[in-house]
């Protein structure tokens, strides 16, 4: 089962260190941080990675297969 998180590189470190724990974070592509980051020197907001990857998703920039859970309705979502 896979689950998010703002703490990639941790989550993704303390998994391989739990060998008994079957959880896997979703690590979005790396243009989703680049992307993140330049949204955040233009305007000062801080968007969650997975708003930032859901809006690429929209912009046809990702496809489905490389966001996390891309069906489920986000609140954020209004299409």
């Amino acid at each position: 089962m896979y689950y998010q998180s703002e703490n990639v590189i941790e989550e993704f470190y303390k998994n391989l260190l739990d060998s008994d724990n079957p959880e896997r974070v979703h690590i979005p592509m790396s243009d989703v941080f680049y992307v993140r980051a330049a949204m955040l020197a233009d305007t000062g907001v801080e968007y969650s990675l997975d708003h930032v990857e859901w809006a690429m998703r929209k912009e046809g920039l990702l496809k489905p297969s490389d966001c996390y859970k891309p069906n489920m309705l986000r609140e954020w979502d209004n299409t």
